[in-house]
Parts: C-alpha cells; sequence; structure tokens
C-alpha cells in the first residue's frame, strides 16, 4: 500500500514539474517575442530615421492564428496559408517566423511541439519555419489526404455544372 502511495506521489511530483518547465517555457516564449517586437520596431524607426516610435505611427499587424493540432488536415492548411499570409504581407524573416509560429501552437499542437524538442536535447529541432512546416505536415496531414485530393482531381467531370460549382465541390 505504501509503494501505491509512494508512486501516485512521485506521479503528482513529475506531473507538476512537466507543469512548471511549461510555464517557464511559455514566459520565456513571450520574452522572446516581446524583444523580437522592440526590435522590429526599433528597425522600422531606424528605417524613418526616428529613434523611438510614436505610438500613433504604430504599424498594425496582424497575430498569428492559433493552431491547436487536431485530426482535420483542412484545418491546418488553412491555419498554414493564413501564417504564409501574415510572414509574407509583413516581411517576417526566418527566426522570428519559428519563434512566431512556436506561439501560436496551443493545446494538443504545443504538446506535440514540446516532445519534438525533448526529442531533440530541449532545443528546437528546425533551423527555419520551412523545416517547422515539414514536421507539422507530417504530423497532422496524413498521407492518405493527399491521394484523396489526387483521387478527387482526376475524377473531375464538369458534366452540366459550372466553373463556380465545380469549384465549390472542391473546397468542401
Amino acid at each position: 500500500m505504501r509503494f501505491l502511495r509512494d508512486l501516485e506521489l512521485s506521479r503528482k511530483e513529475a506531473f507538476e514539474k512537466l507543469r512548471k518547465d511549461k510555464e517557464q517555457s511559455d514566459l520565456r516564449i513571450q520574452e522572446n517575442i516581446q524583444r523580437l517586437e522592440a526590435r522590429e520596431q526599433e528597425r522600422e524607426a531606424r528605417k524613418r530615421g526616428h529613434s523611438r516610435r510614436n505610438p500613433s505611427q504604430k504599424k498594425q499587424t496582424q497575430k498569428i492564428p492559433k493552431f491547436y493540432g487536431g485530426s482535420d488536415p483542412k484545418i491546418f492548411l488553412d491555419w498554414e496559408a493564413k501564417v504564409e499570409q501574415i510572414f509574407n504581407e509583413n516581411h517576417v524573416k526566418d527566426q522570428a517566423q519559428v519563434d512566431l509560429v512556436v506561439l501560436g501552437f496551443l493545446e494538443y499542437a504545443n504538446t506535440w511541439w514540446h516532445k519534438v524538442c525533448k526529442m531533440y536535447d530541449q532545443g528546437p529541432p528546425t533551423a527555419s519555419w520551412m523545416d517547422i512546416k515539414t514536421l507539422i505536415r507530417a504530423r497532422f496531414v496524413p498521407p492518405s489526404y493527399r491521394k484523396e485530393l489526387l483521387l478527387k482531381l482526376q475524377r473531375l467531370h464538369q458534366g452540366p455544372m459550372s466553373v463556380s460549382e465545380h469549384f465549390k465541390e472542391l473546397e468542401s
């Protein structure tokens, strides 16, 4: 009986340690984001010849949408397209992309990411957004989904439907 109590206590302690580690990791990520945003603001101010940015001139940038993970590949592909658009519109570069994307992970996606990082001895396993995108696709878009889309495209016949009707059918 004592063994079971000790086992339960050690399980609770391990869980508490994991929770604290996650909180610390989330705080470090938030701090990194704030530093990146401050650096970007300074660069923008230098480009314009100002040492400090006037709050009324602050460029409105869109936040990275949240990605929760899950089994629907369409959700991931939509999220990926939004992230790409934000990066392109705001000219976000290299490591900032990685940091921002990781901040967008919540729930299962966040758990998955922490597991991937642990496999690489606590460090991020990727150097770029393209690397992360490859990892995420491998996890959240099954190979059968791509095959399904290819089959759908091969079986496409216009028949009596208009082009817009076909487009709507392909979107669903």
